[in-house]
């Protein structure tokens, strides 16, 4: 086996390892769907059986039918059995059952204008014996349509088959129970079994169309644009007094090292790309909301502070401000709007914020008109100051999809920073954002993977793996021809 061969086989294996992960994931998000579909599929089994159950009563006889063949009526009668009677006996018996004079007889025997109850037979093959059935929801008209039946069919069939005669095996009986009793466990259970397929159906097919980015190299092979970096995924426990989850921060002593290990190296390298491209403003976004893009913002800025940077952060969504809830600033504060009273005004609600050493321009308020003043003249002599006074500034821009802001910021940036978060958004939607931004121009400095889970580390992002201590991303590792003195070094130029 050549060694493109061992790659198809490889993908083939990890494609599959990824449809299962969508299938566990799948069932993780919608376990309460398949639980509700299954209590549906139980309680409509046991409406069924409760709510349009009609006890029936089925009244059985078996017997034997036999046929005179002679000719002269006046003989006496000899009764026999054969292969070609039996045949004729299996067509002609079912049909004369449900002819109407079979039923007009029966109804004239017992003096009635109808019969409450249906009646059927089947045929032993290849024999005489015949087993009739009645089934009525009264088992006393069940028994008596019966009696009804065995006698006045010879006189019908007489004109059909000629005289025939019942040599009952067993005879009539009144029934004393319902024949169709609803087996009520069994029904539930089946009723939940169904409810819970549908739901694993239903994640199935869910599995199949997510086509959402697994790995950094889906994207490699799509998209001519570098990972940056990868940043693990991190869960904060929210406070009492807290309404939102807060972000992870490289600020808090107990934040997981890896997560600032892998910070660190994402800052060295944002540095040295904007470095090359003598730039200053660094605009972050993503394809939809959630996927970390004010997650990598504040890092970045805490990592340039704390590199004695004066950086400038700005949350840029006008249509949905958090950061400043986020960095626990009172909610009646201006970010971006305040533009509307001049730059001046703007400038004047930039907040220093002590213990982390980054200047914030954040509101709480949603912009009525988002993108006519974030492409105003005061955002653009706003930006210009800033790029002056600042080292640094980071834009927390809107994600792309559905917005132009993103679009429109691009223009006050050196360079752009996209967020993709694994397993999040489907592929197809992240290659149409970042290509709608490279439509613009925008200088695509590259992506970072955010959010990547522990399950995925198999795939490289190990502690010691890819992005490990001692490997591609890690404290003493190489990326891109460059050591990590020589990164701090560019970063410090």
């Amino acid at each position: 086996m050549d060694e493109k061969e061992l790659q198809q086989e490889e993908e083939v294996e990890i494609d599959l390892w990824v449809l299962f992960r969508d299938f566990f994931m799948g069932c993780v998000k919608f376990w309460w769907l398949v639980v509700l579909l299954a209590v549906i599929g139980a309680a409509s089994m046991l409406f069924k059986d409760t709510g349009f159950y009609t006890p029936m009563y089925r009244s059985q006889a078996t017997f034997t039918v036999t046929t005179n063949t002679s000719e002269d009526s006046n003989a006496s009668y000899n009764f026999y059995y054969d292969s070609a009677t039996a045949q004729q006996l299996s067509l002609t018996f079912p049909y004369i059952l449900s002819s109407d004079l079979l039923t007009d007889a029966i109804m004239e025997d017992m003096g009635t204008t109808s019969i409450n109850g249906s009646i059927s037979a089947s045929v032993i093959s290849d024999s005489n014996m015949i087993t009739m059935s009645v089934i009525s929801s009264d088992p006393q008209a069940a028994h008596d349509i019966l009696e009804s039946a065995i006698k006045v069919y010879p006189d019908v069939a007489r004109f059909v088959i000629g005289p025939t005669r019942f040599n009952m095996i067993d005879a009539p009986t009144l029934p004393t129970e319902p024949y169709n009793q609803p087996h009520y466990t069994v029904n539930f259970a089946k009723g939940a079994l169904i409810g819970a397929g549908i739901g694993f159906a239903f994640i199935i097919v869910y599995a199949f169309l997510r086509k959402t980015v697994h790995k950094e190299e889906e994207l490699r092979q799509s998209i001519n644009l570098k990972c940056i970096a990868s940043i693990p995924n991190l869960k904060q426990k929210r406070r009492k007094k807290q309404r939102k989850q807060p972000l992870p921060s490289i600020l808090d002593r107990r934040i997981d090292p890896y997560f600032i290990e892998n910070m660190d190296s994402l800052y060295l390298r944002i540095m040295r790309e904007m470095n090359e491209r003598k730039g200053k403003t660094l605009l972050i976004t993503s394809t939809v909301s959630g996927e970390g893009k004010s997650l990598i913002s504040l890092n970045l800025a805490y990592e340039l502070a704390k590199n004695k940077r004066h950086v400038l952060l700005i949350d840029a969504d006008l249509r949905k401000q958090d950061l400043r809830e986020q960095l626990h600033l009172p909610t009646d504060g201006e970010g971006l709007e305040s533009l509307q009273d001049g730059v001046e005004a703007a400038v004047k609600s930039i907040n220093y914020l002590e213990d982390s050493g980054i200047y914030f321009l954040g509101g709480s308020h949603i912009s009525k008109d988002p993108s006519g003043l974030l492409s105003s003249k005061e955002m653009d002599t706003f930006m210009k100051y800033m790029k002056e006074y600042m080292d640094f500034v980071i834009i927390d821009a809107p994600p792309c999809e559905g917005f132009e802001d993103a679009l429109i910021l691009e223009n006050y940036a050196d360079g752009v920073l996209y967020i993709v978060k694994q397993d999040y958004v489907q592929k197809r939607r992240i290659i149409d954002s970042i290509s709608m931004l490279a439509e613009t121009q925008a200088d695509l400095i590259g992506y970072v993977f955010n959010g990547v889970s522990h399950m995925m580390r198999g795939y490289g992002y190990g502690h010691y793996g890819s992005y490990g201590y001692y490997q591609r991303y890690g404290r003493y590792g190489k990326s891109y021809g460059y050591g990590h003195d020589q990164e701090k070094a560019n970063a410090a130029e």
